[in-house]
Order: structure tokens, then sequence, then C-alpha cells
């Protein structure tokens, strides 16, 4: 691997590269590289357009707003990113950023505080398949009308493994959006509610999603019933703090009439300051109910509350009796750090959610990347009492000159267990470095995964913590790693992460390729 001096030399190289008609690969933005600013790529992209992918590497903190419209060449095929080496902080009057009819355009490693003087990020019709990504993005209260992403249209579009929050709501999503994916998300309280759900094929799946507020999630937009055709929301963990108590708080309104809506595999916790008969987990009208609710844990701190409110205050009992929740439970779900200053809503050992969930074909893994093994667990937190050993691919690696190394492992790692990793598919000589990390998320170099064309490596993504990195030489095409895990009960559900950089000259200019990259969980 190189240092992040020499990286940062060859990034600056770029700067001196003439700019072609069209963009293609990367750019440099900042002082002394290809654009001094976010506005001027920007600028460059709308009347440019992009014959490839092309990345912005965004090296210092910078100043909106700026509108993204439809620019040449959009798509798929080529897609677009504004990445950054180390954390960028963002700011300006808002809406800070517009998306406005442009595809396929990922926003990767940013930060900003806002004031909510009005919708901080707005994503419009027309605009498709763009991703917020490492992010963390936080909104001062605001009262009315404020939300700290709007999506007022648009169309596939994700927010993923980001911090956001804040507002008057942290997410608002219009009747006009379309396919948005929210996941592995921490999402923290608004003014007045976490969010509204009233886009078509919305999923919000595997976030935590915490804060003192009012009101949490709205399941469809108040007196619009065709709002939230086919809202998912699958093992979402829920831990609301109301300011008061009373006035029909909780943690989920539902407001939709429309098809194919699911509540599955969440706990909801409303935490309430005083006991009162107008305080519930769900809060709904008449017909306005979700299609599909149950595998959910349900729970307040306030002993004998009701909690569901569904044209009248219903016991637990009289819900299930109803139809809904009908293999959920009712229980305190034993969260590890609900009120810490970053809570953790995972599960203690012993959780009545833990092994208590339905598995969802699609939800493969957890908030933390995790794999769900069944039988599943409720909420965004896989616990299987940390048992289960596991090892399971988590991110694609980049094809070499004998295809794309593999990451398998023949014993997953297991107190006082010898496992053998192997890394398959090597070119002659067969030479590899094993990279171990600690987070899939995080490293020295910025936020996980990141993109290393910028090494001569196209294709190519380092998706692990370079905390280890253990030169392995073999024959065949393979080479083994060999370790013993320790008998030791504390180690017991350790996650860590691995990754192997192949030496295959031949194949790019960095002369490297990387494998699939797995995650690894001590077990019994």
């Amino acid at each position: 691997m190189r240092s992040p001096q020499l990286l940062l030399t060859s990034v600056l190289l770029l700067s001196a590269a003439s700019l072609p008609a069209q963009l293609a690969g990367t750019y440099v933005v900042g002082p002394g590289g290809s654009y001094p600013n976010i506005a001027a790529a920007i600028t460059a992209l709308s009347a440019s357009g992009v014959a490839a992918p092309v990345t912005f590497l965004v090296l210092a903190n910078d100043t909106g707003p700026w509108t993204i419209p439809a620019f040449a060449g959009q798509g798929p095929l080529n897609p677009v990113v504004f990445d950054t080496v180390s954390p960028i902080t963002i700011s300006g009057p808002q809406p800070l950023l517009t998306l406005n009819g442009c595809a396929s355009v990922t926003f990767r490693g940013f930060n900003g505080t806002f004031t909510s003087s009005s919708n901080t990020f707005v994503i419009n019709s027309g605009t498709t398949d763009c991703v917020f990504t490492n992010c963390d993005f936080r909104a001062n209260v605001a009262t009315s009308g404020v939300a700290v992403f709007n999506f007022a249209g648009g169309s596939g579009c994700r927010i993923e493994d980001s911090t956001f929050g804040g507002a008057y709501e942290a997410l608002y999503s219009a009747v006009a959006n379309t396919g948005t994916t929210v996941q592995r998300c921490r999402i923290i309280g608004g003014g007045w509610r976490i969010m509204t759900l009233g886009g078509t094929d919305f999923t919000l799946v595997n976030n935590y999603i915490t804060g003192t507020t009012n009101y949490g999630i709205n399941g469809g937009i108040p007196s619009t019933p065709t709002s939230g055709v086919n809202l998912k929301i699958w093992h979402n963990s829920v831990y609301i703090a109301h300011p008061t108590s009373g006035s029909q708080y909780c943690s989920l309104r539902w407001y939709s009439s429309a098809g194919g809506t699911e509540v599955v595999d969440n706990v909801f916790y409303d935490y309430f300051p005083t006991s009162s008969t107008t305080v519930f987990n769900l809060w709904c009208l008449g017909a306005l109910r979700p299609a599909l609710m149950d595998y959910n844990c349900l729970w307040s701190n306030q002993p004998g509350y009701v909690p569901v409110f569904a044209s009248a205050n219903q016991t637990f009992a009289q819900w299930q009796a109803l139809g809904f929740d009908t293999h959920s439970i009712q229980a305190d779900p034993m969260f590890v750090a609900p009120t810490a200053m970053v809570p953790d809503l995972a599960l203690q050992a012993g959780s009545p959610c833990a092994t208590a969930g339905f598995t969802l074909p699609s939800v493969l893994t957890d908030f933390s990347l995790a794999p769900r093994t069944p039988p599943v667990s409720i909420g965004a937190d896989e616990d299987d009492s940390g048992a289960g050993a596991t090892y399971a691919i988590f991110g694609a690696g980049c094809a070499g000159s004998a295809g794309v190394v593999s990451n398998t492992i023949d014993t997953p790692p297991q107190l006082g267990q010898v496992s053998t990793i192997t890394f398959g598919n090597l070119p002659p000589p067969n030479i590899a470095f094993a990279l171990v990390g600690l987070s899939n998320t995080v490293s020295a170099f910025g936020p996980l995964p990141i993109d290393l064309t910028i090494l001569g490596a196209p294709g190519c993504m380092a998706r692990v913590s370079l905390d280890v990195a253990t030169g392995l030489s073999g024959v065949g095409g393979t080479v083994d790693l060999v370790f013993l895990t320790p008998n030791q009960m504390s180690l017991l559900g350790f996650t860590f992460y691995t990754q192997a950089l192949a030496f295959d000259p031949p194949i790019n200019a960095f002369g490297a390729s990387f494998s699939d990259a797995a995650i690894a969980i001590v077990g019994l």
C-alpha cells in the first residue's frame, strides 16, 4: 500500500493533465487542483458531460449552494463520484445541494451542520440512482416545514452508511419520489418528527433511529391515504425519547391505506417522562393501517401503557385480534446503550428479540453488514447470542489476470480452533498480502470503501481498514492464511474484516488486484 504522502502526491500530479472535451477519469478539486472548488467542477460537468466514469476528489472544505442538472453522458455506465480522502465539511445557504435531473452521482465522505432555514438537500423529479454514503449531516432544530433530505421526486436513490438528522424532520419523501432506499444509517431526531415516508417503493431497512422528538416515522403523508405505496419498513431499531407525554406521541404514525406496505422485524421503543393514556408505539385511524405488520417488538418504559391506538386504545392482545403483530412480542428489547451520546441499539445477550424475527429474502445483512443467519433477530442488529461463527462476503473484488481473487475459509473462526483463509485465482507468482481490518466503514485513509482508480487500479475498491497486513506466498493459484482463534470468551462475537491485495503487474498501473472482502465473526 502506498503511504498517505505518496497518495496525495499522486493525486496532485493529476492536476497538471489537460482536460478532455468530455470528462473522464479523476480530477482534484481544491487549491492547486484541476478545479478550485466544487462549483467549478459542477460547471465543467454540466458544460462538458462525461465520456467515462468520473471521480472528483475534494481536498478542501467548501461552501455552496450547488445545483447539479442533467448532463451529457450521464448514467450507470458513467458514474460520477464526489469523493474525499478525509472527511470534508460543506456549508452555505440552503438548499445547499439540489439534484435536478442528474443520474448516477454519488457523494461520499462529506459532513456538515446546518441552520435549517430551508431544506438542506433537495432531490427533484428526473434525478435517478444518486447516492449519499459515509456522510454525516446534522441540522439545528426548526419548527416547521424543513427536512435535512427532501425527496421531492427522484427515483432509485439511496442514503447508506451515514448519519443524518435534525431540522423539523430528518427526511421527507413526497408522493413523486420512487424507489428510494435508506439503509444502515444512524437517523437522529427532528424538531417535530423523525421522517415522513410518502413515496412509492420506499425501503427503510437496517437503521438505528433515535432522538428526542414528538413523533417518529410517518407511514404515508397526512391527509394523503394513497401515499406510501409498497412502503417497506424492515429491521429497524427505533428508540424515541419523547420530550413530554400525551398528545398521541408515538414512534410510528400511519396515514396510508395503499397496498404493499410492510412493517416487519422492527423494534419500537417509546420512552415517556410520565404515564399517560394517550401515548403509544403506533397511532392509526380507520382503514389507515399497514397491509402487513408482524414480527416486531413493541415496548415502552411506562408500565401498563397502551401500545396501539387504532381508532381506539388497543391492548397488545386486542391489536393481535385485529390480525396484526400476531408473531410479535411486547418486551424490553434490551438495547446495549440507547441513551449514550452515540446510542448503541445492538442487542444485549439474552434479548427477547434475538432469533425471534422473520427471514426476509432480500435482507441478508444487518446494520453492521454482519450476515443474517436464520432464525434472524428483530431489529437492525443481528444477534444469535454469540454462538454462531460466521464468514461471509460483503463486497466484490476486481478482476485480475486470473479472474477475481476469491476469499474463502474452511471453518469460520471459533474459540480455540484453527481456521484457514484461502485466497484463490492468483496469477503467477502467487504472491498476495492478506489485509485484516477492524472496520469496513472507516480507515486511516478516509471512509471505506476507497476507489483505487486514483492509484491506477480502476474498478478496484479497498474495503477493509488496514490494521494488519501479512505477506503470503503460495502455489497453484492459491495462498493460505492460517490462524488460531484464542479460547477466550471475551472474543465471542468479535468482528473483523479481510481482503487480499494480489501481486499482478500486468493488470493495471498499480500492479495489483483486490479480492472479494469478507466479514468474520468469532463464535463457539
